[in-house]
């Protein structure tokens, strides 16, 4: 049995899964180094809070409050919500809510369900979680209902564009090392992570700042002779 069959099973869009949120919280504990926020979280997550007391925040200041960064291999970065106390609970669970339960995270939108994109004509393939199973009882959902309530056309978008991008961004990274992959880093986390403006439409600057990493890296491994 592989790590995806011990954590979720694929699910069809008909289908009848036994689930209840039961308001408990418990699902938002126990999180550490769990819970990734994307940028486009991240973009959720800082417009909310600066239209909720934060009039100064930015993306770079969520990720530098709320997120710890993980290193997959090749450096590359990804951030994983902050935890706090002994049972390791988001830092955004307050008592037993999310004290941003509007902008929460794609992943607890989501929960329990995960989704991958598909091939062969389909955009998606959707998953049930089955590491916790608190939840599972005192209720069903059907799977496609679960989707469209909660699996915005933005983040249908961005899915979508993250399965073109990552593999480019990938092809550049692996073929550095050294100071030029500490280079490319900063500006990965530059254009993925900090160079949005919370006034302006997410998904035109996630457009604008992919095809300008991708010609800033090209750039970086022309300078020093890397063959991509």
């Amino acid at each position: 049995m592989t790590w995806m069959d011990r954590m979720a099973k694929r699910v069809r869009a008909k289908e009848l899964v036994h689930f209840h949120c039961q308001r408990c919280g418990r699902c938002c504990r126990n999180l550490r180094e769990q819970a990734m926020v994307e940028n486009l979280d991240a973009y959720r997550i800082a417009k909310y809070l600066k239209e909720h007391g934060h009039p100064e925040i930015d993306m770079a200041t969520v990720f530098d409050e709320y997120t710890v960064p993980v290193l997959l291999p090749g450096n590359f970065p990804i951030f994983m919500v902050k935890t706090a106390g002994q049972d390791e609970a988001c830092i955004f669970l307050n008592g037993d809510a999310c004290s941003i339960y509007p902008a929460r995270l794609r992943v607890c939108r989501l929960y329990p369900f995960s989704v991958d994109t598909g091939e062969h004509g389909q955009d998606f393939i959707w998953y049930q979680c089955l590491e916790r199973q608190f939840h599972f009882t005192g209720g069903t959902v059907r799977v496609k209902d679960w989707f469209n309530q909660n699996f915005s056309r933005e983040d249908r978008a961005f899915v979508l564009r993250e399965r073109d991008f990552l593999p480019q961004l990938g092809k550049r990274i692996l073929a550095m090392e050294g100071d030029v992959l500490d280079a490319a880093i900063r500006e990965i986390c530059l254009l993925r992570y900090a160079f949005f403006d919370l006034d302006e439409p997410f998904l035109p600057q996630y457009d604008r700042n992919a095809k300008e990493l991708l010609r800033r890296l090209d750039r970086l491994a022309q300078e020093n002779g890397i063959e991509m």
